[in-house]
Formats: structure tokens, C-alpha cells, sequence
């Protein structure tokens, strides 16, 4: 499958992306559907984003965090805090499409962050993958699965 193909090398490409701990990259969380099909490159010339060094702040909101071995991104920031839950699991799917694909990529962290945070703390990758709420989040909102709609059409598309 051509799009599982391109995740497993965004996903690979995004551990390349930073010294580990050096610094957190902010894109906005309208990139996320992205990461499925483009190629690295064409997604960092597409979403620059901004790069934070640790001792900066964030803006409020709530925002999708995704670690992997030497990076850390922030998708982000979003008012509604069920917003960013469809993003984090719009990511999760990708990411999960990505792994099926190639195991040894698994070591990841996906949560859902709420301000105010410390940027200087974030959760890194671990031995083994964490894919966890944000416990200030209390209980996430529930989202029914996704339609036919739109983002069913772009699925389909591109082979999810």
C-alpha cells in the first residue's frame, strides 16, 4: 500500500528530524491528516511550523503531542479540547497504519496536552509505546466513528 509506505517515511523521517531533546516543533494541527500520505520533505516544506527551543513557551490551547525517539511535536494549539481528541485519533490511526507496516518504528508517545504545561518536561519515547489521555484531560470525549463524509472520501483516496 503506497500510503502506509509513505507514513512508515514521514514516520522515519521525523526521527531524523532533531538533536535528541535540542527542541519541540509546533505545527498546526490541521497537518495531522497529512502525515499519512506526504513524504517528509513535502510535509516540512508544506507545514513549517515553529521551533521551539526548551526554554519557550507555548500558546494556550490544547495540543496533540507526538514523541519519537529525538523529536517532539506539538499539533496545535486548538480551544476545544474534543477537537484536538479527533485529531489525536485521526494521528493514532495513522500511526498505527504505519507501525503494522514496520514494527521496530513502535517506540512513540501520543498525548493529549492541555496549557498551561512545561515544555522542558514533555514525555519522551520509551522502550515501550505510549499512547495515554492527559490526566489534567479527565475523561475524554467519546467520537463516534468516522463517516463517509469528506475525510472517508480522502481515506479511501489514499488507501486507508
Amino acid at each position: 500500500m503506497i500510503s502506509s509506505k509513505r507514513s512508515q517515511l514521514f514516520l522515519i523521517g521525523f526521527s531524523l528530524a532533531f538533536p535528541l531533546g535540542a527542541s519541540v516543533r509546533v505545527i498546526d494541527e490541521t497537518a495531522i491528516p497529512y502525515t499519512g500520505f506526504l513524504r517528509k520533505a513535502e510535509f516540512d516544506q508544506r507545514f513549517p511550523g515553529e521551533t521551539l527551543a526548551k526554554s519557550d513557551t507555548v500558546k494556550s490551547g490544547w495540543y496533540v503531542l507526538y514523541s519519537q525517539e529525538s523529536l517532539q511535536y506539538l499539533f496545535g494549539p486548538m480551544s476545544l479540547q474534543s477537537t484536538s481528541q479527533d485529531y489525536l485519533d485521526q494521528l493514532r490511526e495513522i500511526v498505527k497504519g504505519a507501525i503494522a507496516q514496520r514494527p521496530e518504528i513502535s517506540d512513540y508517545t501520543l498525548q493529549l496536552l492541555k496549557t498551561p504545561f512545561d515544555i522542558n518536561n514533555l514525555p519522551d519515547a520509551t522502550e515501550s509505546s505510549k499512547d495515554e489521555p492527559d490526566p489534567e484531560a479527565s475523561k475524554p470525549m467519546q467520537t463516534p466513528p468516522p463517516s463517509n463524509g469528506f475525510w472517508g472520501m480522502v481515506k479511501r483516496l489514499f488507501g486507508f
